[in-house]
């Protein structure tokens, strides 16, 4: 064998690794969840907030990775950052719907939620101190009208089939 020619062995050869990152998928989120029962919770700056019985609905974006945030929101073990947190440490979240299509929609879905009949602004500001909204959290009276809220939305999510959540 000249020097021009390396022998490799096998046990020493390898695959490139790809440069590509990995596919995340990105887009926007509504997370439900129901108070049986008027609460006055501590919301972060927003102080105490008085909500009233009913079936609230979050809208939210993550272009960073849809499926992990939505798993933080759903999440026991979090560190209290946004203020969904605040609402979701004393009434956890029920069920999350997403449009995973990489394009924020949480502030094309709010205001078009606060403009349907029946649909209150419990907390104004909360989620929305990055942008011009309103609220980017609703609250409806029962689990029909956030059906309806939600499927009525344009573009509308879809319901995602989640699997419980247990602290360990």
């Amino acid at each position: 064998m000249g020097n021009s020619q390396r022998r490799t062995s096998p046990m020493t050869t390898s695959t490139p690794r790809s440069r590509e990152p990995k596919h995340r998928s990105t887009g926007s989120y509504a997370l439900v969840l129901r108070l049986p029962y008027r609460r006055n919770i501590q919301i972060d700056k927003l102080g105490l907030v008085e909500f009233p019985r009913g079936h609230y609905i979050y809208f939210g974006s993550a272009l960073g990775g849809l499926d992990a945030r939505v798993a933080r929101h759903f999440s026991n073990q979090k560190k209290l950052h946004w203020h969904a947190d605040y609402l979701s440490a004393e009434a956890p979240w029920e069920h999350a719907w997403q449009l995973p299509d990489g394009k924020r929609w949480e502030c094309v879905w709010a205001p078009a939620a606060i403009a349907t009949d029946g649909v209150d602004v419990p907390a104004p500001g909360f989620g929305s101190s990055d942008c011009r909204c309103i609220s980017h959290l609703v609250r409806v009276n029962n689990a029909k009208e956030v059906r309806e809220l939600l499927r009525g939305l344009s573009p509308a999510p879809r319901r995602l089939r989640l699997k419980p959540v247990h602290s360990s």
